[in-house]
């Protein structure tokens, strides 16, 4: 069927998403020229799935072109979305979350008083064998008397707020990673489990900042908006390059837990996976989301693991205790 000239036009749009598209999530080749876009994969996703269903609708032949999207970057939309397993998950291995509890909602950014107790009260639930938590408030912080091992560092000498480890397991060559001119840090410790020691890294990365807020609608907010967004990146970089300074003196199985404040098509997000897994990619279901912005779904935080490790399951869970989704995976020895 003949395009319109109106319809030549949308095509024409669409086909510029959906190369951007692409070339952001990397199909061809590493794309990092422009780390504000790589963030909004996402929002360019959302935009291009809005055109499908246009052109279904209207019977449309150029449809196709976003299956065809999909068939040539199959792979890479992994990192993105993966469909549901209803798998039920037949063996239990060792279980480890990871959650930003935004400082136990210390300033009363959800309209609850009971939040710390009722993070305790889920995590209790969940029952994960080791926890890593961002945004770590010693002040307003539950007990945790289910996890006799603990470690908790602030960012800096002035703060009380940092990030913490809980575990069921001892921990030891415990140690924290500052990150220069920064309110954020990491934390790594080692356990044994089953057959082996196990080193775990609980790292918060650079925040991009982004509220409601901001806006790109015009030429001098849009640069700012873009150059802060680049300053951050770069921010980033340089703690990843931390990372590996210790890391690289690290001969124990790994599995990191973090973060990220960037998503899964982006420079850091490469750097810090390197050669591990993505608990999502291999066993999550949906969009992952865990953090969302002007109601767009962005999935931030990540649990990465050592390729001797098997994924069972991955979860988000879906409570409203903080601005970020708790996740969780389930692993085993191959």
């Amino acid at each position: 069927m003949k395009l319109n000239f109106i319809s030549k036009i949308l095509l024409l749009i669409n086909t510029f998403f959906l190369v951007l598209q692409l070339l952001l999530m990397q199909v061809f080749w590493e794309f990092y020229h422009y780390p504000f876009l790589s963030l909004m994969v996402p929002v360019i996703a959302f935009v291009n799935l809005f055109f499908f269903i246009f052109w279904i609708v209207k019977f449309k032949w150029p449809f196709i072109l976003f299956v065809f999207s999909i068939l040539i970057g199959f792979k890479e939309w992994g990192r993105l979305y993966k469909l549901p397993n209803n798998a039920i998950p037949i063996s239990s291995g060792l279980k480890v979350m990871s959650f930003n509890v935004r400082l136990f909602n210390s300033f009363q950014w959800i309209d609850a008083k009971d939040i710390p107790q009722s993070i305790e009260s889920f995590i209790q639930q969940e029952n994960p064998d080791v926890v890593c938590l961002q945004e770590y408030s010693k002040q307003f912080s539950p007990k945790f008397k289910n996890y006799p091992y603990q470690f908790n560092a602030p960012t800096s000498k002035k703060s009380q707020n940092g990030l913490c480890i809980l575990s069921k397991y001892p921990l030891k060559n415990k140690g924290l990673l500052d990150f220069e001119n920064s309110n954020n840090s990491a934390l790594y410790a080692d356990f044994f489990y089953k057959r082996d020691s196990i080193r775990i890294y609980n790292i918060h990365l650079e925040s991009l900042r982004i509220d409601l807020n901001d806006t790109l609608f015009t030429q001098q907010h849009s640069q700012k908006f873009v150059e802060r967004v680049k300053s951050v990146v770069q921010k980033q970089q340089m703690q990843i390059e931390r990372f590996e300074k210790i890391d690289d003196k690290n001969n124990y199985p790994t599995i990191i837990c973090t973060d990220l404040n960037n998503n899964a098509f982006s420079s850091v997000y490469n750097r810090l996976k390197d050669d591990r897994m993505d608990a999502f990619v291999l066993s999550g279901d949906g969009l992952g989301t865990t953090y969302q912005l002007a109601y767009f779904p962005f999935r931030i935080d990540f649990i990465f693991t050592d390729p001797k490790f098997k994924v069972i399951n991955f979860a988000v869970h879906d409570v409203k205790l903080s601005d970020h989704q708790p996740i969780s995976a389930v692993l085993e020895w191959k």
